[in-house]
């Protein structure tokens, strides 16, 4: 599901995923927000990073935890693929607290590469 930003709201979140981040209240709710983020494709993931990151820390963290997961189970190419892609967000954003978490994601897989 694609939504269009409108001339009232430029913000308006494009993917689906983030919208169910958004949406994601109660512990059951965030339970299969989880479960989509895990069985989402790691480069829709990975294209939809720079708007996740807005969310609330909780959120981030677990967006965080599961690319973490995504790049521990990956072999050689994807890691070196997403690797690359959460830099490229990291350098593509103003100083501030979504780079932050964008940093802090990389230092995770750093972690786990070394």
């Amino acid at each position: 599901m694609i939504l269009m930003a409108t001339a009232r709201d430029e913000n308006v979140p494009t993917s689906s995923i983030v919208m169910k981040a958004i949406d994601s209240k109660t512990f059951t709710e965030l339970q299969a927000f989880v479960k989509d983020l895990e069985s989402r494709p790691t480069e829709r993931l990975l294209r939809d990073l720079p708007d996740l990151v807005k969310l609330s820390d909780a959120k981030a963290e677990i967006i965080a935890y599961v690319i973490a997961t995504k790049f521990r189970h990956a072999g050689s190419d994807e890691r070196q693929t997403i690797r690359s892609s959460v830099q490229a967000t990291s350098d593509r954003l103003p100083h501030g607290q979504e780079r932050s978490r964008v940093q802090d994601i990389l230092e995770r897989i750093r972690g786990l590469a070394g």
